[in-house]
């Protein structure tokens, strides 16, 4: 594909441009040049693409305003970490005049991606990366692939970073007494030692050689004199990664140096190198003996045992036996060690004895066979135990305990070991920080040492986490589903419900990030009338809802007794819902079966009710001292008796109250005016039909039957045939 400059797409475009109308063409001439120009900048100096960049790591918050270095003659933005797989978080605050559209992380092998590069409402755009080793890694950088208006095509931006860290190193030493010939092991105590720079050779000249070493995580140092007398060591100590000084604002490659004094003796027992420095004490090697090659001496007799013991005068305790056999081209001597006790280098020297007469020292350990007592996970979070159980996708520190465990070379079946200086590895008790991969499909993990099975193994099992009640929803007759989790509220129905369907979504258990596992669920139904009387109760059988297809650990859950298909309350309730009257009650309790997440769940209840606008009912009431007025005549009316009316009514309720009724009614009947006056010149009887309110200004009780409403209405009596209009009070008689 051809490529040109910057300036010859300018020309191009100028000369595309066929306006005749000379005014119009310097115009668009002055804005293509200008465009060029600002996408000429945009390639010279990249760095401009954001406006200032901010890392969160450990707890920290770096940026490129205020941290930004220049290493090498190239601007760094610098950062601090504690730990060497630390999570940054990114946020990236674009220059406007660059116009981004689109922007993508790309890979690299100094980190994984966590969340994936999001525009956060075209403010800035942020990420998030787990590194992989810090310590180890060297030239980080962010690299970007940018969309822009101002670029003609994809731009690639280089974001370098220059981390630094906290290393210090000490040495202890019990014991400053070396002798000539021989060679002493001291270990440099490093918060990150992986950290410190050895390049494992030995100095040449000096009076005490040293060799500066990492094995299995320690930093060792290992001593040759050769000259006796007090000297003085001093051990500069270089680092891969900087620290940082606050104070002054520099980086410092060098920690200070270690400066230790040592008085080196010269020996009247000559000092015996063996090819070994490490024996392992078990029954065969007291009899058959292990072959060692040992430092040739002339006055070394050949086809003779001596006794090693751990001291020099007569009485010492037997620690092992060396017979010498013959003289090997490389000059040392080929012998049998067999072993008796244990002793650790530490704990002074081994005399050669002839008899009770000390000829020769050496040195070495003789350490128990490995052996492994226990396995166990370590919790990360309160005391309890975890026993020996891992999850999948999980990092966990996993802890042998034992004897010997020094000479071992651990790992574990499908497990990746984390590197890490900090962790534990003594001889008793070794910790390592393991990384569980998702898809693993063993039951059964097994610790193997140099490859071959210990007999000791991890437990895998599924992860058991009580899941939001998102996954589950409710359809209420032919409404849309209701996600359970977001129910707040009572729900008010206003229509008869056919069913209520519980809807499971199993998609929603796991993700590619979360693994929850099976959800063992607990659903009971209560149904109760307006008065609260119950009307059915049911505890539904035990739900299991296994996560969907899309769960990393799909393949390998056991679905036998899962369920994902939805269940109708109708199939288990003996009080159909269909059958329910207004303000009936329906509760609907899910909860996590708890026996199975170790008494903890998440409880969740909907209510949901029947309302009701309005009732009709049928009123006897006795209302006394009517005023009634008859079309037609004059003044204000008759004051009645006691009558009679039978009506039928309507009732209407408060709508934000629950089977509140309002204080009136509103219905149609019969009246018996005057039904109770029997005396003989009682002229004023009479039945009409009547349309009647009802006000009930004192509120009562629903269960009460007796009240005293206020009427108002009108109607047309039958023996006089006129209408007539009526007010008063009376004696109601709820039936």
């Amino acid at each position: 594909m051809k490529t040109y400059s910057i300036f010859s797409k300018c020309f191009y475009f100028e000369s595309m441009n066929k306006t005749k109308y000379p005014i119009f063409r310097i115009l668009a001439i002055i804005f293509i040049f200008t465009i060029c120009t600002f996408e000429s900048i945009a390639q010279i100096t990249p760095i401009d693409l954001f406006d200032n960049v901010l890392l969160k790591v450990d707890d920290q918050q770096f940026s490129w305003e205020s941290n930004r270095v220049t290493i090498s003659g190239k601007e760094q933005l610098h950062f601090e970490y504690e730990q060497d797989n630390s999570v940054v978080e990114v946020e990236l605050y674009p220059n406007k005049l660059y116009s981004i559209r689109a922007i993508k992380l790309l890979p690299s092998d100094d980190y994984d991606i966590v969340d994936s590069l999001v525009n956060i409402n075209d403010m800035y755009f942020r990420f998030k990366v787990k590194f992989k080793q810090l310590t180890k890694s060297r030239f980080l950088q962010f690299t970007f692939s940018i969309q822009s208006d101002v670029f003609v095509q994809e731009y690639l931006h280089e974001l370098k970073l220059f981390h630094s860290t906290f290393t210090d190193a000490f040495l202890e030493t019990t014991n400053n007494r070396l002798f000539i010939g021989e060679e002493k092991t001291f270990k440099i105590s490093s918060n990150r030692s992986a950290n410190i720079k050895t390049n494992n050779q030995w100095t040449r000249g000096k009076n005490i050689n040293y060799k500066l070493s990492l094995q299995n995580g320690e930093l060792l140092l290992q001593l040759r004199p050769f000259k006796a007398g007090t000297h003085q060591l001093k051990i500069p100590l270089s680092l891969h990664i900087p620290n940082f000084d606050e104070t002054m604002g520099q980086f410092i490659n060098e920690l200070p140096p270690l400066i230790t004094q040592f008085e080196v003796q010269t020996s009247k027992l000559v000092f015996l190198h063996t090819n070994r420095k490490d024996f392992t004490l078990k029954p065969e090697n007291k009899v058959e003996g292990v072959e060692v090659e040992l430092e040739y001496h002339p006055s070394l007799a050949l086809k003779k045992t001596y006794r090693l013991e751990k001291k020099e005068e007569s009485g010492g305790w037997l620690v092992a036996e060396i017979y010498t056999k013959n003289v090997l081209s490389n000059r040392r001597v080929l012998c049998d060690l067999r072993t008796y006790n244990y002793h650790r280098q530490s704990e002074g020297y081994l005399y050669l004895k002839d008899g009770d007469k000390a000829k020769f020292i050496t040195n070495f350990d003789i350490t128990p066979k490995t052996q492994i007592d226990r396995v166990s996970v370590l919790p990360k979070k309160g005391n309890y135990s975890r026993g020996n159980k891992i999850y999948p996708g999980e990092t966990v520190e996993i802890k042998i305990e034992g004897e010997g465990l020094q000479k071992a070379k651990f790992s574990f079946e499908q497990l990746e070991i984390i590197p890490k200086d900090s962790l534990s590895r003594q001889e008793r008790e070794m910790v390592f920080e393991v990384k569980v991969p998702m898809k693993i499909n063993a039951p059964t993990i097994r610790v193997l040492n140099f490859g071959k099975p210990t007999g000791k193994t991890l437990s895998l099992d599924e992860f058991h986490i009580a899941h939001p009640l998102d996954f589950v929803s409710l359809k209420i007759g032919e409404e849309k589903p209701k996600d359970f989790a977001n129910i707040e509220n009572t729900i008010y129905f206003d229509d008869r419900i056919s069913d209520i369907i519980i809807q499971f979504d199993p998609k929603k258990i796991d993700s590619p990030n979360r693994i929850f596992g099976k959800q063992n669920l607990k659903i009971e139904v209560i149904v109760t009338d307006k008065s609260n009387r119950l009307l059915d109760k049911q505890t539904l059988p035990d739900i299991v809802v296994c996560p969907g297809e899309n769960s990393p650990r799909f393949d390998y859950y056991d679905s036998k007794k899962c369920r994902s298909e939805a269940l109708s309350l109708n199939q288990y309730l003996r009080r159909k819902l269909y059958d329910l009257e207004g303000w009936d009650r329906i509760e609907i309790i899910i909860q996590h079966d708890r026996s199975k997440y170790g008494g903890q769940g998440i409880y969740k209840k909907a209510e949901i009710i029947l309302r009701q606008t309005s009732s009709f009912d049928l009123d006897v009431s006795f209302p006394a001292g009517l005023l009634t007025k008859r079309v037609g005549t004059e003044g204000f009316g008759n004051l009645n008796g006691v009558s009679m009316a039978i009506i039928a009514q309507f009732s209407f309720y408060q709508p934000n109250r629950i089977a509140k009724p309002r204080p009136f009614k509103i219905g149609a009947g019969f009246l018996a005016l005057n039904a109770f006056n029997f005396s003989e010149n009682n002229t004023n009887r009479d039945v009409g039909v009547v349309i009647l309110g009802s006000l009930y200004p004192i509120p009562k009780r629903e269960r009460s039957k007796l009240s005293f409403p206020l009427f108002l209405g009108g109607g047309y009596f039958l023996s006089e045939s006129k209408f007539f209009f009526l007010i008063g009070p009376g004696i109601r008689l709820s039936l």
